[in-house]
C-alpha cells in the first residue's frame, strides 16, 4: 500500500509543499506547492500548483489559492471547471433545446457518430487546440467541410451555454478570435456551379440505376430547394399530401416546409413509412447521419463532371442541385429576387444576390453602347 503524502504547512495560511524522492532541483528535493481551499458547497479540496523544477514559488501559491478563492466567493467552482465534461455540456444543452421544442436531432446524431468517442468524456477545461485540430483532420477525411463546421460549432454552442447557466466557469476552447490558434473548418458555400437540363437528366439517369434513394433525394432538392440536412429530417407525418406541403427541420433548428409538386409528394408517400418514420433511412433503418450517400460520389466520377476541375466552387456536389434549383429560377424571368429570396428561405437579401446577374434584365441592352462608342458609331437612342 502507498504511503500517505505528507504535506508540510508554510507560514501562509493554506499552502502547502510536499518534497519528491525522485525529483532534485538546485541539489535539493524538488518541491510540489499544494494549496487547500473551501469550496461554495463547504467542501474542502487540494489543489497541486506545481513544482520549483517548473518555475512555481511560494509566492505564486499564495496567489493561485487566492485565485480559487476569488471564483468561490463568485459562485463558481474550481473543482467543477476540472470535471465538467464536454458530454456533459451537451447533454445539458440537449435537454434545455428539447424543452423549447428547438429540433437538434440532426446534431445529437453528428455528435454520436463523429464526436463523442474523441470528446464526450473530456472535461471542458483540458481541451487543447491541438487535439480540435486533429479531431478536425480525422474528421475531414469523410465528411465535407460544412458538416465538419456544424459538429464544431453545435460543441461550441453547448459550452457557450453551460457558462451561461453557471455549469462551467472557464473560457470556451472552441472560441475563434481573430488571434486564436483554432479555426473552424473553411467551407467554400458560394458555389456557382449548376447543372444544365442535359446534365441534371444524365445524372438523374445515372444515379436511377444504382441508387433508387439518392436519385429521389437529388430530384426532391432540385425541384424544392432544400439541403441534405433539411431532407434527413423528413418524416411521414411531414407530408401534408392534401395542401402539397413539405415540413421538415431547417438547418437553424426551427421547423420550416416548402410547397411541393404533386409527382414529389407521391414519390415521398411511396416509401410507405410509419407517420413517425424517417422517409430516407440508411440501410440499417437509421438516420443518414454521415451525410449523402457515397453512390452519389460515384455517379458523378462517372459522368467525369469535376474532372480536371481544381477550384471547390466549380465543382459538382449534392449542394449544385439546390443551386440549380436558384439558377434555373432565375434564369426563366418569372421570378423576382425578393420571390427567389422567399423560394431560397434566405434569412437576407444579401445571400440571394449572389444569384442576381442570372435574372434577365436590361443589362443586355446596355452592353453594346460600350463597343459602339469604342469604334466611334452613335449610340442608339432609346
Amino acid at each position: 500500500m502507498t504511503a500517505a503524502r505528507k504535506f508540510i504547512r508554510t507560514k501562509h495560511v493554506g499552502v502547502y509543499y510536499r518534497e519528491s524522492s525522485a525529483r532534485v532541483h538546485s541539489g535539493k528535493p524538488d518541491r510540489a506547492f499544494v494549496v487547500w481551499y473551501i469550496d461554495a458547497q463547504k467542501k474542502g479540496h487540494w489543489h497541486t500548483v506545481g513544482w520549483m523544477s517548473e518555475g512555481i514559488t511560494e509566492r505564486y501559491a499564495i496567489a493561485k489559492r487566492q485565485e480559487l478563492l476569488g471564483q468561490v466567493a463568485q459562485g463558481k467552482s474550481p473543482a467543477l471547471r476540472r470535471s465538467y465534461t464536454v458530454g456533459d455540456a451537451v447533454m445539458l444543452y440537449s435537454d434545455w433545446a428539447r424543452a423549447e421544442g428547438k429540433g437538434i436531432d440532426i446534431e445529437m446524431s453528428r455528435y454520436q457518430t463523429g464526436l463523442k468517442a474523441d470528446l464526450d468524456a473530456v472535461p471542458v477545461a483540458s481541451i487543447t487546440t491541438h487535439m480540435l485540430s486533429q479531431l478536425k483532420a480525422k474528421l475531414l477525411k469523410r465528411l465535407a467541410p460544412g458538416s465538419v463546421k456544424h459538429c464544431f460549432s453545435f460543441i461550441r454552442r453547448c459550452i457557450y451555454h453551460a457558462i451561461s447557466e453557471s455549469r462551467y466557469s472557464g473560457t470556451n476552447p472552441l472560441a475563434t478570435k481573430k488571434d486564436s490558434k483554432w479555426k473552424m473548418p473553411r467551407v467554400q458555400n458560394d458555389g456557382v456551379r449548376y447543372f444544365s437540363p442535359e446534365e441534371a437528366r444524365n445524372l438523374l439517369a445515372e444515379l436511377a440505376k444504382t441508387s433508387a434513394l439518392v436519385h429521389d433525394m437529388s430530384l426532391l432538392s432540385l425541384k424544392t430547394g432544400l439541403r441534405s440536412t433539411e431532407i434527413f429530417s423528413i418524416r411521414r407525418q411531414d407530408i401534408d399530401k392534401d395542401a402539397g406541403l413539405i415540413h421538415f427541420t431547417g438547418k437553424d433548428g426551427d421547423r420550416e416546409f416548402v410547397h411541393a409538386t404533386e409527382d414529389i409528394i407521391e414519390m415521398l408517400l411511396a416509401y410507405k413509412r410509419k407517420p413517425g418514420s424517417l422517409v430516407f433511412q440508411a440501410k440499417n433503418g437509421g438516420e443518414l447521419s454521415w451525410g449523402i450517400p457515397k453512390s452519389f460520389e460515384r455517379a458523378v466520377a462517372r459522368l467525369k463532371f469535376n474532372e480536371g476541375v481544381t477550384d471547390p466552387r466549380h465543382k459538382v456536389w449534392f449542394h449544385t442541385w439546390r443551386h440549380t434549383f436558384a439558377s434555373w429560377l432565375a434564369q426563366s424571368g418569372q421570378v423576382t429576387l425578393l420571390e427567389l429570396k422567399e423560394a431560397m428561405r434566405h434569412k437576407s437579401i444579401a445571400m440571394t444576390e449572389r444569384y442576381a446577374h442570372l435574372i434577365p434584365g436590361h443589362q443586355k441592352k446596355l452592353l453594346p453602347i460600350i463597343g459602339q462608342t469604342l469604334q466611334g458609331d452613335p449610340t442608339p437612342e432609346s
